[in-house]
């Protein structure tokens, strides 16, 4: 008798969808006057896309992939991880658990058919408009 693995059918998260998601937030900075660094990472944390205003600072580069790949790792916003530490409800040595991890708002996983395919992540402008931004790429999934 043979056995026949199963493989599992999971969502993907392409090259094509990641540079929407980064257009999308970068018309929402453009809005409001935000020069920031985007940052798109798959389930593996591999970057996927990126884009850098040509004014934002040099650390929003590595800011905004370090956001996305938190968001994507830990399976939740960066600002929810953030705010778990300062209330006790997280231990804050999630911080030394990758050298890739970035506890500042900003990073947001991506999901597809209730699965983390991915993360975004934006530096540059405050946290909550960087929450706003990548949110605002999320939403080119949806188009």
């Amino acid at each position: 008798m043979t056995i026949r693995p199963v493989l599992p059918s999971e969502p993907v998260l392409t090259a094509e969808a990641a540079l929407a998601m980064v257009q999308a937030a970068h018309a929402e900075a453009e809005k409001g006057g935000h020069a920031v660094s985007i940052t798109v990472v798959d389930r593996s944390g591999q970057t996927l896309a990126v884009l850098r205003d040509h004014q934002a600072g040099v650390h929003t580069l590595r800011a905004s992939y370090k956001k996305a790949y938190t968001a994507n790792s830990q399976k939740r916003e960066t600002a929810d991880i953030a705010r778990g530490i300062m209330d006790g409800s997280i231990p804050e040595d999630v911080r030394y658990l990758d050298e890739n991890m970035l506890l500042m708002a900003g990073g947001v996983p991506i999901v597809v058919g209730g699965r983390v395919v991915g993360g975004i992540g934006v530096g540059g402008a405050h946290g909550s408009e960087d929450v706003r931004i990548a949110k605002a790429g999320l939403r080119a999934l949806a188009e």
